[in-house]
């Protein structure tokens, strides 16, 4: 299965606060001895293929998850053990024969070892919620989303993956911050001053992005999904009354993939809300491509960028934001 760079799937072109994710499953043993299995998901737009194991080169010096690269298509790729990096131990009694998932986002190409892939399926982000806190403790914060696929009270939980959080601890994920001194220096010589609202699911990106934007003077909100963030901006059109509301809000970041509401539905609802549709909305995402590109603006979407360049940040924000 392969799918072209940044391709996002028809279902979110206009906003549809739908996804099409790969649903991929893994076996661990338990103290008793019984084999556990759990099922995850991947959006299909992250996912350049699916291959069976190629021959694997140690690296030395990396975490014992990350210690492997392989050539895939004539690419050098970094090759993560799931099951590792997320302290599985799959069962010595049980054959398993483990497929690499190649996924393309955050402009980085990784594979990542996974025990059985299953099918892709189509479901609503509103199906989605936040993972509760004791999910979150077992699977250390790396799990952004949980839904039921099926509508039965013993059907399993689908668990979606934060997959900045793999990048990021590998140390993949660069935020290019070498060039973002001079592009301060270049936009403005002083701070700027302003609030803004970020909207991810991810842990990783918003404490990214808050590093970022409180370094250049700003008050930063966040929400974890778009849903939430409507919620804060529909407040501040309370507390605003006759006034703008860019009086208190004077830019939004968003993700578009979020649990119970994704960002372009998000930004479609904020563009088209008369109190709301003048709070600039930056796109910022882990999808590539023009045609993303081009989605985000039938949303109404006043820029878009890829995770995560400092200097293309401040850049955006600049010509963006809210003057008080």
């Amino acid at each position: 299965m392969s799918r072209g760079v940044g391709a996002l799937p028809e279902v979110l072109k206009v906003g549809t606060n739908e996804l099409e994710v790969i649903v991929f499953r893994m076996y661990s043993s338990l103290p008793d001895g019984t084999i556990e299995s759990q099922e995850y998901g991947i959006n299909v737009a992250k996912v350049r293929e699916i291959i069976p194991i190629p021959v694997l080169t140690k690296v030395p010096d990396m975490p014992v998850y990350a210690e492997a690269l392989a050539h895939v298509r004539g690419e050098v790729v970094p090759i993560v053990d799931l099951g590792k990096w997320m302290k599985i131990d799959p069962p010595a009694q049980m054959h398993i024969k483990p497929k690499v998932v190649v996924l393309e986002m955050l402009a980085t190409t990784i594979g990542m070892i996974v025990h059985d892939v299953e099918r892709i399926r189509r479901i609503k982000w509103t199906q989605i919620q936040p993972p509760p806190a004791l999910l979150q403790a077992k699977h250390s914060g790396r799990v952004t989303g949980v839904t039921k696929l099926e509508e039965r009270e013993d059907a399993p939980l689908l668990l979606i993956l934060d997959l900045e959080s793999v990048i990021s601890e590998i140390g993949m994920l660069s935020t290019k911050k070498e060039s973002a001194a001079g592009e301060m220096a270049h936009v403005s010589e002083r701070k700027f001053k302003g609030t803004v609202l970020i909207a991810d699911d991810s842990a990783v990106a918003r404490r990214i992005l808050r590093d970022i934007l409180e370094g250049i003077g700003l008050h930063v909100m966040e929400a974890i999904d778009g849903s939430k963030a409507l919620d804060i901006l529909n407040d501040f059109a309370v507390r605003a009354g006759d006034n703008p509301v860019t009086d208190y809000l004077q830019l939004i970041i968003s993700d578009v993939e979020m649990p119970e509401m994704d960002g372009l539905t998000f930004t479609k609802n904020v563009k088209s809300n008369d109190k709301l549709k003048n709070i600039p909305i930056i796109i910022n995402t882990s999808l590539s491509g023009e045609e993303n590109k081009e989605k985000a603006k039938l949303v109404g979407a006043d820029s878009y960028m890829v995770k995560f360049d400092s200097s293309v940040i401040i850049s955006e924000v600049d010509k963006l934001l809210v003057r008080k």
